[in-house]
């Protein structure tokens, strides 16, 4: 899928209305997902963030993360991931997006009486340098403009620590991603975690 077909997905969505509600089932929990279609890119749920909420609810948490882990979410929009991780253990989470997203990230929260437990704020990630470290930063669908990988790699580098996992789920769109996880590879340990389409891959993330 490359931006044009994100672009006519997007131009669906607001053809179909403005506001929506729906539920994610995790175990046995209904969460709340709040849209507003035409808002900006991040006011929709996209596949990858449900991709990566139901990852999150088969992942073995306690096996990787200490109990009470911390968790910031990256590009947030509606915060499924991080809403998922705040009830899958986490003593706080973050909801991280610009400006514009904001307000849908906080009705995901207070839709889902979380407010006590999710924060969100702003973050841009070319303008402000991360220095607070976390257990768990998750990411959904945030690697689609090339003039983002930059600023995006220094986000996860300012935001982990010996020991943190990062979740990123991710839908190739364009060729030059393949460069982006060449740049993450040398960084961090990287391994693929679960495909939809094998053999559709960047170099970097096959095998």
């Amino acid at each position: 899928m490359n931006n044009a077909d994100l672009a006519a997905m997007h131009q669906a969505r607001l053809d179909r209305g403005r506001e929506e509600r729906s539920t994610f089932k995790m175990h046995d929990t209904d969460i709340v997902i709040v849209e507003e279609h035409g808002r900006c890119l991040g006011s929709s749920a996209w596949a990858s963030s449900y991709a990566l909420a139901r990852f999150l609810e088969g992942w073995d948490v306690e096996s990787y993360l200490p109990k009470g882990f911390t968790c910031m979410e990256l590009g947030c929009g509606v915060g499924l991931p991080g809403i998922c991780a705040a009830m899958l253990g986490a003593s706080s989470v973050e909801l991280t997006d610009k400006e514009e997203a904001l307000p849908i990230a906080q009705a995901n929260v207070a839709a889902n009486k979380l407010s006590s437990l999710v924060e969100v704020r702003e973050l841009d990630w070319a303008e402000s340098p991360l220095t607070t470290t976390y257990d768990l930063v998750l990411a959904a669908d945030v690697v689609y403009e090339v003039k983002c990988h930059q600023p995006l790699l220094r986000a996860l580098l300012g935001s982990t620590k010996p020991g943190s996992i990062v979740l990123v789920a991710y839908k190739q769109r364009v060729a030059s991603d393949g460069d982006f996880w060449k740049e993450v590879a040398a960084e961090f340990s990287m391994e693929l975690a679960w495909c939809s389409h094998p053999g559709e891959l960047p170099p970097a993330l096959e095998g």
